[in-house]
Formats: structure tokens, C-alpha cells, sequence
């Protein structure tokens, strides 16, 4: 895990607004409904809710993708992008230790 990458990640309001769109469902997505119980996106999903271009949306994608932040999948026809939950919990312990 590297902390820093993950900051940095997450100090992007759009990269910000993506990982919490994943944790909400707030995006009722072609890869949420292949298996109900995991919150995939993809690319196409996020622009919709952004409306930022499909270009900008890929290299955020890309940049959590980097920090481990996310994982993608390919299922079916789509690239779904999911949470990577074991890191966060990691990083959030991590977090605890180094600043409380």
C-alpha cells in the first residue's frame, strides 16, 4: 500500500466524487446488475454522472486504478471498475496508527 498514492488520489474532487459513487450504488449500472452485491461502474456510467468526457473520466479511472484504490473486471461487454475494499480498510487502519 502507498499511503501517498492514495492521497493523492482521493485529493481530486472528481477521483473523490467516483470512489463515493461506487460506495453510495449510486449508480444503478449495466455492471451492478451482473452481480447485485458488488458496486461496479463503468467508464460510460461515470460520465453520465460527471458529464465530464469519456477521455477525462478514463485517466481518473486510470489514476485510481494506480493507487489500488480500484480494480476493473471485464464482464460481459463492459470494463466495471469496483472498490477495492481490502485496501481502504488497510488504509484507514494505517491512517489511525500514524495520526491518532
Amino acid at each position: 500500500m502507498d499511503a501517498i498514492k492514495i492521497c493523492n488520489a482521493l485529493g481530486n474532487e472528481t477521483r473523490y466524487q467516483i470512489v463515493k459513487a461506487l460506495k453510495d450504488r449510486a449508480i444503478g449500472t449495466c455492471c451492478s446488475r451482473i452481480e447485485y452485491y458488488e458496486n461496479g461502474i463503468s467508464v460510460g456510467d461515470v460520465v453520465k454522472v460527471t458529464g465530464l468526457a469519456q477521455s477525462t473520466i478514463s485517466q481518473h479511472l486510470s489514476v485510481l486504478e494506480k493507487s489500488g484504490l480500484i480494480y476493473k473486471e471485464k464482464r460481459g461487454q463492459w470494463t466495471c471498475f469496483f472498490l477495492n475494499k481490502k485496501l481502504i480498510e488497510e488504509f484507514l487502519k494505517f491512517l489511525g496508527k500514524e495520526l491518532l
